[in-house]
């Protein structure tokens, strides 16, 4: 399965090779290769410069050559290209401070964080798996590479992936991993808050997102932020839906704003995830008045996840979709320049009252959405 997932990319591998350079796929594509699952992003490993690899191939663009690594556009993919590399201390617990270009895919291996993603393939050599990835794999682990305390020691975001796989591939984090996150688990303050979000919402949008809770377990959480320690940990949602998983695992409008503005999370994310919290707390939605206004009031959206979460019946949902009922202020059939032709309103203030109270007849009666029943409404309104 693992070479015949690979072959599509041979392209790459053979101009490399043909040149006489050592090539091999690298990384994540390699343990979804041999998971059987689909991947995205393509990285290989090779004793090529970086000003080699240019010149080999005219459609790149740089990635970090203090690191070594450009992107090839070939044949219709994209692929990260390293040179093989040996790294130095990390003193900031992030980046090494100095990179070293290597000799072997064997050093190269070396630094990397989980076993699963220190395997390599070449179509010379097959797999090369130095540290028993393909065994982690099938006994689903996450074990880190060699010494867990420095791989975390030399960058604290690998504790974060090691939620975030654990949440996408279902792995059990191996027991001396799990134990050197919680020793390091305050290497996380070194990290910048839009990355560790970055790898929350990759967990949390995981097929296994139920595996949350290992922030939890390791106290890496609560290293974060405190207001960690106060989600909702258990009975992820199965829907495959982030915002629904975002709102329901921070439990509280408080915590979500805490939260969520603490991480840098962008307004619209913030602005749905209160929302769809806010609503929530709020009685049930068991009319089609009370839906239409929900979804008036939030979005169409929003307001379904709202309704997810509190395990509402969606055939009365679906029923206002179906209909096209009148949900907005542009669904009306009159509008300002309506009113202010039939002398009903001049100011804008007056005329915005007077739209959002034909809204709220019309969320109520649907049938009401016309315009000679609503120019005598808005002049009983005036």
């Amino acid at each position: 399965m693992l070479k015949e997932s690979l072959s599509v990319h041979r392209g790459i591998w053979e101009k490399l090779r043909n040149t006489g350079y050592e090539v091999y796929f690298v990384g994540g594509c390699v343990r979804d290769a041999v998971l059987g699952r689909n991947y995205s992003d393509i990285d290989i490993a090779t004793n090529a410069e970086t000003s080699e690899i240019r010149q080999l191939f005219g459609n790149t663009r740089e990635l970090g050559l203090k690191y070594g690594s450009i992107r090839v556009n070939y044949e219709d993919y994209y692929y990260d290209v390293t040179t093989f590399r040996k790294e130095g201390d990390y003193s900031d617990s992030r980046h090494p401070d100095e990179v070293e270009h290597g000799t072997s895919i064997e050093k190269d291996l070396e630094r990397r964080d989980f076993t699963v993603n220190a395997m390599a393939f070449s179509f010379d050599t097959g797999l090369i798996d130095l540290f028993e990835g393909l065994n982690d794999i099938r006994d689903k682990k996450l074990r880190a590479v060699g010494n867990p305390n420095k791989r975390f020691e030399e960058d604290g975001l690998r504790m974060m992936r090691a939620v975030r796989f654990s949440c996408e591939l279902g792995f059990e984090i191996e027991s001396h991993t799990k134990r050197a996150i919680t020793k390091n688990c305050s290497n996380i303050e070194n990290i910048s808050r839009e990355r560790i979000y970055n790898e929350l919402e990759r967990s949390l949008k995981g097929l296994y997102a139920e595996n949350i809770f290992y922030l939890r377990d390791t106290n890496l959480g609560r290293s974060i932020h405190p207001t960690f320690r106060l989600l909702r940990y258990k009975n992820i949602p199965v829907q495959n839906d982030y915002m629904i998983r975002l709102a329901y695992f921070m439990f509280k409008k408080e915590y979500a704003f805490e939260l969520l503005k603490f991480l840098k999370v962008d307004n619209r994310t913030m602005n749905s995830v209160r929302n769809i919290l806010q609503f929530s707390d709020s009685s049930n939605y068991n009319t089609e008045y009370h839906i239409r206004k929900l979804m008036s009031a939030i979005g169409i959206a929003d307001a379904k996840r709202v309704l997810i979460l509190k395990n509402s019946d969606l055939h009365l949902y679906s029923k206002i979709l179906e209909r096209g009922d009148c949900l907005f202020l542009g669904d009306l059939q009159i509008d300002g320049n309506d009113l202010i032709k039939a002398g009903i309103a001049e100011q804008g203030r007056q005329i915005r009252y007077i739209l959002r109270s034909l809204l709220d007849d019309v969320l109520h009666t649907p049938e009401h959405n016309h315009y000679n029943y609503l120019i005598g409404k808005a002049t009983e309104i005036a």
